[in-house]
């Protein structure tokens, strides 16, 4: 059965299609990113300081999976949900689940059928990639696998939803209306982080999926985040094992429904909130230096930091990107807390005094500093802690700059443009054909 499944979702003409675009989209997202680093590049040939600063993950790897991200959440609950909405539409599951005999067995063969035809959507970044590396440009491979195994993750987690939708609804239309609506919230979740008008969803953030997503994209392995994805695609699954039941009655189908929702957000709000990560990037650099965390961890008494910025201050962005993320590597255990976010009005705090302050607190004791310097607030911490501030060497990240020679970057755009997306539509055009029959 599972032959057959894959058989009929690869030699669909809907999933080369939609992986031809997704691969469009990457590719845009891909040389985009080339010409501003590329330009960046230009002006820091004889400057090594400012060399360090060019990052090919957060200037390559990062925008190009940001094209695969736009194209899965779109397409792939479309595509997910097709080898099961189909059977639906004509009136073949039926005959299907009594010749197997296992609903589950039925939706594990459509779920896997889902994500091979998902996974033609892996085919732009990976082109992408190894462009780059054939123009001379570097690639961690520790911290570009992690990003990769995110969206991964990512996309595995949409088919499970797409196929759960199409158990729940009559036509494939009705399912990929479902699952799109579905990831929609999850970015009406994320508009909230930066926006104070939003702030009433800011406690949704642990439910969103880029949540989950972005230490991934830093090059940060966070087992709680993996996990997440993981129980989320299962809870997604057993909701399409309950959807595709014929001998069950609406009611028992909704109870049984509510009791797996119920079940699933206790493991998914237990999950995540395990806390301990990573860092995998190349010279440690989204970890405070070696000194620091080795310091930090052993202070035995409780640290908590009181951010008082508002949503909307750029300081804020920047210390949560920075130190805040940081310094949950070290000390997972640090209660970070933005007091702000309670407030009805949080933007009306900023004329009042003692805005934009940090208040540490270390067992007993307590500091505060007004800047965001991650230097500077690991001091406050070990003062309070009253122990010597650390050594803050880190090891040296050398930097990539790189501006492609001659018709590299030509050849770079023909590949992104019109090779590999028109490979995958006319790979699919020749499996999809029609053979004659003899």
């Amino acid at each position: 059965m599972l032959r057959r499944e894959l058989a009929l979702a690869l030699r669909a003409r809907l999933a080369w299609m939609v992986a031809a675009l997704s691969t469009l989209l990457v590719g845009h997202g891909f040389i985009l990113a080339v010409d501003l680093y590329t330009a960046g590049s230009r002006s820091v040939r004889a400057n090594v300081l400012m060399a360090r600063e060019f990052d090919p993950l957060a200037g390559i790897v990062r925008p190009t999976l940001g094209g695969l991200y736009l194209a899965a959440s779109l397409l792939v609950p479309l595509v997910a949900a097709r080898p099961l909405a189909v059977e639906k539409e004509r009136r073949s599951l039926g005959p299907l689940l009594l010749m197997t005999g296992s609903p589950g067995r039925v939706v594990a063969a459509k779920f896997a059928a889902a994500v091979a035809s998902a996974s033609l959507l892996l085919v732009g970044p990976a082109v992408a990639l190894v462009a780059w590396r054939l123009a001379g440009g570097h690639l961690a491979p520790a911290e570009t696998a992690v990003a990769l195994v995110g969206h991964a993750l990512y996309m595995i987690a949409l088919c499970a939803l797409g196929t759960a939708a199409a158990a729940w609804m009559g036509t494939l239309a009705q399912a990929a209306a479902l699952g799109v609506v579905v990831v929609l919230s999850s970015w009406a979740i994320d508009a909230a982080d930066g926006f104070a008008a939003l702030a009433w969803l800011g406690g949704a953030a642990p439910w969103s999926f880029t949540t989950h997503l972005a230490p991934f994209e830093r090059g940060t392995l966070m087992p709680a985040d993996a996990l997440w994805m993981l129980a989320a695609t299962s809870l997604f699954l057993a909701l399409a094992r309950v959807g595709v039941g014929l001998d069950v009655s609406p009611r028992r189908k909704a109870t049984a429904a509510a009791l797996i929702v119920v079940v699933g957000v206790g493991v998914l709000h237990f999950v995540g909130e395990w806390r301990r990560g990573y860092d995998l990037t190349e010279a440690r650099r989204a970890s405070l230096p070696p000194a620091a965390v080795r310091a930090l961890r052993h202070l035995r008494s409780p640290i908590a930091l009181d951010v008082w910025l508002d949503r909307d201050d750029s300081r804020r962005r920047q210390m949560e990107s920075d130190v805040v993320a940081k310094l949950r590597l070290a000390r997972p255990d640090a209660a970070i807390r933005f007091p702000l976010d309670a407030r009805p009005d949080p933007a009306e705090a900023a004329g009042e005094e003692g805005y934009g302050r940090t208040v540490v607190r270390v067992g007993g004791h307590r500091g505060e500093t007004y800047s965001a310097s991650r230097r500077e607030i690991v001091t406050v911490i070990f003062e309070a802690a009253g122990a010597p501030p650390p050594s803050w060497w880190q090891p040296t990240y050398p930097g990539y700059p790189l501006v492609p020679m001659g018709r590299t970057r030509w050849w770079m755009a023909v590949v992104a443009y019109g090779l590999a997306p028109g490979g995958l539509l006319g790979a699919g055009l020749w499996i999809t054909r029609r053979r004659r029959r003899s």
